[in-house]
């Protein structure tokens, strides 16, 4: 009997089939014996985390309760505040400790069963001792000390059986990696076995095919070559109304005139790409520029005005820490079509690059049209607050003049939206010759800042810094800059021209250098607090830069304060450079403060990879405190966190005597404002003995 070609094909494909399945089947049986056994490690692992958790928790209770009965037990005044948390951290260790258990479809050893047994007894028989050395503690301090060696005893006891079990959890560990060793092993073998049958099955199959099938349709596929490419393939191909395996050669032949479609598609999407962004589907800059060329050119004709909208997203490269590249990328979809949804049909929105867009506008009423618009947007972001990531956006807005270029009309857009950034962002300004002053005025003390030390035009000023007591503890260091012919220039406005120009380094060394010249000359007691730019941790020499001036000017390292941004510790990329500088700071003895806490994006994650000795709260905390309950919540929740880290707590902005007092009562330890003392060229006065209060 004949038998077609697929028929042949499809019993070589059975006579593979069947050692295949086997085969998979054989892999899908060691899978499962290795998964279990992967299972059996993972669910151990889990376990010495959890031990891992509850030890670290152990400790830190351990040190609570240890720091609050010393103070208790020396007659020092502790807040019933603290009580009260050392109860909730005692509970709490007590509930993380119960949440480790048996899991009965887990074959545990019955040692590591026991071991777990016994841990969990020690604690919850140290837990209401603990609890009865806190009310002693709390009650009557003297019996601290009575109490103790049973409070040691039940801690000794329960650090024993932690030990233990680590070591019972370790030896199954390590037992449980052997079996699944073995497993492997012996998988592996079965598997290579089964595959060298598989194989040899292939390789006979292999033959038979070549020897049946291949030759055959070589032949055919010797004809298919002969065609000319050019010919109407359609119309042309033979063969196309048989039945067999020819004809479903020549069949497939007409299908090519399909691929040719596909792949004239494909050169379309090609076509596509280059002129748009791959990410969210908007015209990219090339096109953008031709389309903007093109309607500055038929603008001319018409009379109508060409607006262009120069827009960034605002926080972008906070969300990228936040949400990783992803979440970036999801917001600059969900920004592309936030813009799409806002103009009319005939408007172009672009994606410029990064976190940059562009909208064309051509209308002959303008500015209305373009305020109508900007209404439209700011309804849209406003509408995303709700969402996990809010969409906001600073937007710069200029209207052509005739005869002007597209370079020229997006530059004016730029500085419209550098003036919508330093107004607060997620505004929107238009550009007005006003701003051509503000950049000339930028890039002339951009100018002029490089030659301001040489000139004498920059000096220190020193703010004190005093306990609520009123008793001088040190001076912050303040840059200020009074221009020839401009007057005094606001550090706001000096700094940033010189981190956008790179002219912060230089300036930051000569401010540590002077200040501690100046420094040299006061009392040992007092420290000196400097800000450091978050550009100059780019620097790698900036901690041996500042130790190497500390040693010039005899200044102890115990005596510098060095007040961060949390922006310093958001660079990305730099942020490994950041934490090293900061360290080897920090070993040579210098003091890390971080300033302006509470506004910025990820203070208590950067408060547990960052360690700092102090903590500066914000002015706009302060300055609000005594009359907005959120405010005033802060100041204390923050004042109590530091405290519980064991740093100090610096207020900023007291500019009262209403609010040192409650400073005071929260417990703040130190005071820095108006009240406090103004900066000061000359502060010797506040050094004499007799003056060192204020």
């Amino acid at each position: 009997m004949h038998l077609s070609i697929s028929t042949k094909v499809t019993v070589a494909c059975a006579a593979v089939l069947l050692p295949s399945l086997l085969l998979l089947a054989s892999w899908l049986h060691i899978g499962a014996e290795v998964g279990s056994a992967a299972g059996h490690i993972g669910h151990l692992t889990e376990l010495l985390r959890g031990q891992d958790r509850q030890d670290a928790a152990q400790r830190a209770l351990r040190l609570s309760i240890g720091e609050a009965t010393r103070l208790a037990e020396r007659h020092g005044t502790v807040p019933e505040a603290q009580w009260h948390a050392l109860s909730a951290e005692l509970r709490a260790f007590r509930t993380l400790s119960n949440v480790t258990a048996t899991d009965p479809d887990r074959a545990l050893p019955a040692e590591l069963r026991a071991a777990l047994a016994q841990t969990r007894s020690a604690t919850m028989a140290f837990v209401p001792i603990g609890q009865e050395l806190i009310d002693t503690a709390r009650r009557d301090p003297d019996g601290i000390k009575p109490a103790m060696p049973h409070f040691l005893d039940a801690l000794k006891r329960l650090e024993s059986e932690r030990t233990k079990t680590r070591d019972v959890l370790g030896r199954a560990i390590g037992d449980a990696a052997d079996d699944a060793i073995a497993l492997n092993h012996r998988g592996t073998f079965r598997a290579l076995l089964s595959a060298g049958a598989v194989i040899l099955t292939l390789l006979i199959m292999a033959l038979w095919l070549h020897l049946r099938v291949i030759e055959p349709i070589t032949a055919i596929a010797g004809i298919l070559r002969a065609f000319r490419a050019d010919r109407p393939v359609g119309q042309s191909v033979p063969c196309l109304d048989r039945r067999d395996e020819v004809g479903d050669l020549a069949r497939g032949v007409s299908e090519y005139n399909k691929a040719m479609e596909a792949q004239r598609s494909a050169q379309r999407r090609v076509d596509f790409l280059a002129h748009h962004d791959a990410l969210t589907g908007l015209p990219n800059r090339l096109l953008f520029e031709n389309r903007l060329a093109h309607e500055l050119i038929r603008a001319r004709r018409t009379g109508e005005k060409v607006t262009l909208f120069a827009i960034d997203l605002d926080e972008f490269k906070s969300i990228n820490d936040r949400c990783g590249h992803a979440g970036g990328d999801d917001a600059l979809r969900r920004a592309a079509k936030l813009l799409s949804g806002c103009v009319r049909a005939s408007d172009l929105v672009a994606r410029i690059g990064g976190d940059e867009f562009a909208i064309i506008q051509v209308a002959p009423a303008q500015p209305a049209a373009a305020e109508a618009l900007l209404r439209r947007i700011a309804r849209a972001t406003e509408a995303t607050l709700s969402a996990d990531v809010p969409i906001q956006m600073s937007i710069g807005v200029a209207i052509s003049s005739p005869d002007q270029g597209g370079d020229d009309l997006h530059n004016l857009a730029d500085m419209a939206l550098y003036r919508a950034k330093s107004d607060g962002r997620n505004t929107a300004r238009f550009f007005d010759t006003g701003l051509l002053e503000e950049v000339s005025l930028r890039n002339r003390l951009g100018r002029d800042l490089e030659r301001a030390i040489d000139a004498n035009q920059l000096y220190l000023a020193y703010q004190p810094i005093a306990t609520p007591e009123g008793r001088i503890t040190g001076f912050e260091a303040l840059l200020r800059w009074t221009h020839t012919d401009l007057g005094n220039i606001r550090p706001d406005i000096f700094i940033p021209i010189a981190e956008a120009t790179g002219q912060i380094g230089r300036i930051g060394h000569w401010v540590a250098d002077t200040a501690m010249a100046a420094a040299a000359q006061w009392p040992a007691t007092i420290k000196l607090a400097l800000n450091l730019s978050p550009l100059q941790f780019r620097d790698a020499e900036l901690a041996g830069s500042l130790l190497d001036l500390a040693t010039k000017h005899g200044i102890a390292t115990d005596r510098l304060e060095l007040e961060v941004t949390e922006s310093a510790t958001l660079l990305d990329q730099h942020r490994h450079a950041v934490q090293t500088t900061l360290r080897r700071l920090q070993a040579a003895g210098a003091i890390l403060a971080m300033d302006d806490f509470g506004t910025g994006h990820s203070s208590l994650s950067n408060l547990k990879e960052f360690t700092f000795d102090k903590l500066k709260i914000d002015r706009s905390f302060v300055a609000t405190m005594l009359t907005d309950d959120a405010s005033a919540v802060i100041v204390k929740a923050t004042i109590g966190l530091g405290k519980s880290l064991g740093m100090s707590i610096v207020a900023e902005g007291v500019e009262t005597a209403e609010q040192l007092a409650q400073l005071r009562e929260w417990g703040c330890d130190q005071l820095q404002g108006y009240h406090i003392g103004r900066p000061m060229r000359v502060v010797d006065h506040l050094l004499a003995p007799a003056e060192l209060a204020i």
